[in-house]
């Protein structure tokens, strides 16, 4: 009695099908795992974004004799001519001066959309963790602004999750371009 026996192993062929299969399979968990790491930043941004909010609201609360002062635009980051609080850059502590309302506003803005200067790896201030981050501040209504009115804060910072890379749509000037506005009432 001749019995053939037929091999039951596995073949090439099957073997590379399978490291194929599993390769983007394992692919598409890496490329999830990155995007939910990305959007967590983002995340933690709004966090930091409202922060900014509130500091900024506090600080014109506390100056709202002066809270005209505010309302300039878009804040750039050059540094105040007087330095209205104490603050450590890492190597020494910088006295502050005894300011005006409107100094103290300038500085206000500086520390919150700049941050204070700061050396070595201290860090503190928490614009620098939004990137490309900018303050705008102005009245609320254009035609009645004195002090004591309303005034817009409006900070844009660039998102870490990218649309393009989502949906593969060319990428334009304004994605990934985050907006918040919200009114101070001081």
């Amino acid at each position: 009695m001749n019995m053939i026996s037929k091999s039951s192993g596995l073949t090439l062929i099957e073997i590379l099908v399978t490291m194929v299969i599993t390769s983007i399979g394992l692919m598409g968990l890496l490329s999830l795992q990155i995007q939910s790491m990305k959007a967590t930043q983002d995340t933690g941004n709004k966090s930091q974004a409202i922060w900014i909010f509130n500091d900024l609201a506090s600080r014109i609360r506390a100056n709202e004799n002066s809270s005209l002062s505010y309302a300039n635009g878009l804040v750039n980051c050059a540094p105040p001519a007087v330095v209205c609080s104490n603050y450590f850059d890492g190597v020494a502590t910088t006295p502050a001066a005894i300011c005006t309302g409107p100094q103290l506003a300038a500085w206000d803005l500086f520390e919150v959309a700049c941050g204070a200067p700061r050396n070595g790896n201290v860090r503190g201030n928490p614009i620098s963790n939004l990137p490309g981050a900018q303050l705008t501040i102005a009245c609320a209504d254009p035609a009645v602004c004195d002090d004591g009115d309303p005034l817009s804060a409006t900070l844009t910072w660039r998102a870490r999750v990218d649309v393009a890379e989502i949906d593969g749509r060319i990428r334009l000037a304004n994605d990934n371009l985050i907006t918040q506005t919200r009114t101070i009432h001081p």
